[in-house]
């Protein structure tokens, strides 16, 4: 009979172990429920006063822009090849991905808040007497939640969507990072098509100076024209040199802004370009383009989500005022001997509930909800610019569009007709009937009016690169961009 005692004790302590497991478990859970609710505001997006569709916008309804990404925006072979090495090389651009992670791997803290935190620990010890006697031994292992608070009032929560809105934030200014430097690869290289087209102009009016100058010596030694005209030009010839020179180190220069984007040399297997006068394959946008396409702007997006960034930390600001409750407790295996551990009967446990009650911080909370609602205030003014700041630069770019276009026709016209008129002039200078002042003017009339045309190309080309980066890349990101 006395042995039997012991084995009652021990089903009655495990069963005591047992159901107060049970209880504590239940309580974590009707914890996890109460948890539910947060003190966040309740979001409304802020309304912006601009124009519903934009003015200038000429267009033909059989393409629509939401079907175009950039691949097919800019249709240059070579200038795709260059942004899809500078999508993964650029430095500035992979800064921005890291940024992301960094604030992805934050939220990742914040949401694990809203979990009880286990650990495992064991520890032992012996004690006794420096003049002998009994020595004591103690040996636990236990599996514990180390200060869980419970989140009856949402700061944990609210907290943690606040991380959320920031993760979503940095992935927006990555987006913006990513279309920027599309635009910016475009850009350049529609600078280095130019510096490249310029140059072979400049060599071909110093060829032709120079052929004209040959013509104009013979005339000079058999003494049809005067000394003052061939010295002029001599000049002309040296005025060549020096575009030549000018428009080959801006070439070099351009070239070496697009190895900078690119992070490396410019690849020397990169398939032809298209001349300037060929980089427009959108040649007209959809027709009645709405305004509601900057709502996809990732500038746009991130302000957005600043501001449900700045509304969620309201929430964290007001769960302040009302008390923290924190849960901490062990289960485990305890005995005197370190081969006793595990033995039935040597179960231990150990619940501590705490609350704070914040009594005199009253005025530091005021404060801090005081400035978690300005910030979202001034979130919003922020969110309002950069809506305003969106529309004004896709009207600029396509009030721009429709004028360069209008100018560009013009000088290609003025263009063709002074290469006709050089043309002639030349026929009637080499027959004596013209001077070579006529000559002169001609040739200058021409290759200003050619080089001005340039110009407009160049312009154009650029505007196509800034109206694909005012409507947010082109409108669609296709699955090409998103590497």
């Amino acid at each position: 009979m006395p042995s039997e005692r012991p084995r009652v004790f021990r089903r009655h302590q495990d069963f005591f172990m047992d159901t107060t497991l049970k209880t504590t478990l239940t309580s974590v859970a009707a914890a996890f429920a109460l948890s539910a609710c947060t003190m966040i505001p309740q979001y409304e997006q802020p309304k912006v006063e601009v124009a519903e569709t934009f003015k200038n916008d000429t267009a033909d309804s059989s393409i629509r822009a939401v079907d175009l990404g950039w691949h097919d925006y800019f249709a240059d072979p070579r200038l795709q090849k260059l942004i899809d090495i500078a999508l993964e090389r650029n430095t500035s651009l992979r800064t921005a991905v890291l940024n992301s992670e960094i604030y992805r791997k934050q939220y990742m803290i914040e949401r694990n808040n809203l979990l009880p935190t286990l650990a495992a620990n064991a520890n032992g010890s012996r004690q006794g007497s420096l003049s002998g006697g009994n020595v004591s031994s103690s040996y636990k292992i236990g599996l514990g939640a180390a200060s869980y608070e419970l989140d009856l009032f949402g700061r944990v929560r609210s907290s943690s969507e606040a991380a959320l809105q920031g993760y979503f934030a940095s992935t927006a200014n990555r987006d913006a990072a990513h279309l920027s430097l599309i635009a910016t690869v475009a850009k350049a290289y529609f600078n280095e098509r130019y510096a490249e087209e310029a140059m072979s102009l400049a060599q071909r009016v110093l060829k032709t100076r120079e052929e004209t100058y040959k013509l104009s010596e013979l005339r000079y030694k058999a003494g049809v024209i005067s000394a003052v005209a061939l010295r002029q030009q001599e000049a002309l010839i040296e005025s060549a040199k020096a575009d030549y020179a000018h428009a080959a180190r801006s070439r070099e220069q351009a070239r070496n802004a697009l190895a900078t984007l690119i992070n490396q040399p410019i690849p020397e297997d990169l398939p032809a370009g298209l001349p300037l006068d060929k980089q427009f394959f959108v040649e007209k946008l959809p027709a009645g383009l709405s305004s509601e396409v900057l709502l996809d702007r990732p500038d746009i997006r991130a302000a957005e989500h600043a501001l449900k960034q700045a509304n969620a930390n309201i929430g964290a600001a007001r769960a302040a005022f009302f008390p923290s409750i924190r849960l901490t407790g062990t289960v485990g295996t305890g005995s005197a001997e370190l081969g006793g551990l595990f033995k039935s009967g040597t179960g231990v446990w150990s619940f501590a509930p705490s609350i704070t009650l914040p009594i005199f911080t009253w005025g530091t909370n005021k404060a801090n909800l005081d400035v978690a609602k300005l910030r979202q205030q001034a979130q919003i003014v922020a969110y309002e610019a950069a809506v305003q700041s969106a529309f004004q630069d896709v009207a600029n770019a396509l009030a721009a569009r429709e004028q360069l276009d209008k100018a560009y026709d013009a000088l290609s016209k003025q263009s063709r007709a002074s290469k006709e008129a050089l043309r002639l002039v030349g026929l009637r200078y080499k027959h004596g009937v013209s001077g070579a002042l006529d000559l002169l003017d001609a040739e200058r009339s021409s290759y200003s009016a050619e080089g001005a045309a340039l110009s407009a190309q160049l312009t154009r080309a650029e505007n196509l690169a800034d109206l694909y980066k005012a409507l947010g890349g082109g409108l669609k990101r296709d699955t090409q961009t998103d590497k």
